[in-house]
């Protein structure tokens, strides 16, 4: 999964690289207009010699520069949340074929082989539809009781006929159980 999501920020690095550039260059101009603006004010108030108006001037400079600061890291927190919303998308449309897709049947054989062990008597597994198949062929020899498709985009979710225990290995889950991870990862990476 990983693997998977590492992919898909490569393709995306590029368009955050551009978002930075293009947000750094909005603050830049930003610093420099404040600073150009406290120098102007700086040299009239100095004429008056008024200290306080200059302090006071120096003090809205400051705040403009951590405001723009603070617009430049909503910015970069905006386009990780679209990253992580489109994740999802992303393999809905690509991620079973080629190379990723082995990847996904890989790590769909290992969750469902670690899931399995949890449970000792009948199971229900409910999975994509696109997964039906292979989530039979991993379920042979399981004591089973039914392979029914379930609205995600992928992975599955087994429970015992009781319903009391159940173990969720939907991609959904999964990034949303790595979510603070990836986010650190690609905050990490929009600041190299």
């Amino acid at each position: 999964m990983e693997k998977i999501f590492s992919e898909i920020l490569d393709n995306a690095r590029a368009e955050a690289e551009n978002a930075i550039r293009v947000a750094k260059k909005i603050a830049a101009r930003e610093v420099e207009y404040a600073e150009r603006e406290a120098r102007e004010r700086s040299e009239r108030y100095k004429s008056e010699n008024t200290a306080e108006l200059l302090a006071l001037r120096e003090r809205q400079s400051v705040v403009r520069v951590r405001e723009n600061k603070k617009r430049e890291l909503s910015q970069r927190q905006a386009f990780v949340e679209e990253i992580l919303k489109s994740v999802l998308e992303i393999f809905k449309k690509e991620g079973r074929a080629g190379t990723l897709g082995e990847k996904y049947q890989s790590w769909l054989k290992n969750c469902f082989e670690k899931a399995i062990s949890c449970f000792e008597g009948e199971i229900s597994v409910f999975c994509a539809k696109e997964d039906l198949e292979a989530l039979r062929s991993l379920a042979r020899g399981a004591k089973l009781k039914e392979v029914v498709a379930l609205d995600c985009v992928g992975g599955f979710k087994i429970s015992d006929t009781l319903g009391r225990i159940s173990v969720d290995c939907t991609l959904e889950a999964a990034v949303k159980n790595n979510e603070e991870k990836w986010r650190d990862l690609i905050m990490r990476r929009l600041e190299e």
